[in-house]
């Protein structure tokens, strides 16, 4: 499944988050990492604040599938937290999880709408 990471991350922590996200992306076997929206089909959207320690960020990450019926993105599921720079890596891990379980559901409509010439205009 291509999935598109987008990041507001202007802070340290957050920017790692960000890059560790996308290197789980880039190694999972279930999505594909592309750098252009319209490649994606699966869109995962992070945001991050420093939380004035300099040690940790707040985060809030939006998951949404692309719906090509009505050429519009659907809302998923949103997840927010913080994240210690000792955890980044679990972190990072976590919320690529939580990424490939919702994407569940849209990954079987993709297999179904793409593999059906019928559906696709």
């Amino acid at each position: 499944m291509n999935v598109i990471v987008e990041d507001t991350a202007n802070e340290a922590v957050g920017g790692r988050l960000a890059f560790a996200v996308k290197e789980r992306i880039r190694s999972s076997s279930g999505f594909k990492l592309v750098t252009a929206r319209g490649d994606a089909v699966y869109r995962i959207s992070l945001v991050t604040l420093d939380d004035k320690s300099g040690y940790s960020t707040v985060y809030s990450v939006v998951f949404a599938a692309w719906q090509p019926q009505t050429n519009t993105w659907t809302y998923l599921n949103n997840i927010v937290g913080t994240c210690g720079s000792n955890r980044i890596v679990e972190c990072a891990d976590g919320l690529v999880a939580d990424a490939d379980k919702t994407a569940e559901a849209p990954r079987e409509f993709y297999k179904t709408y793409f593999s059906d010439p019928t559906k696709r205009k």
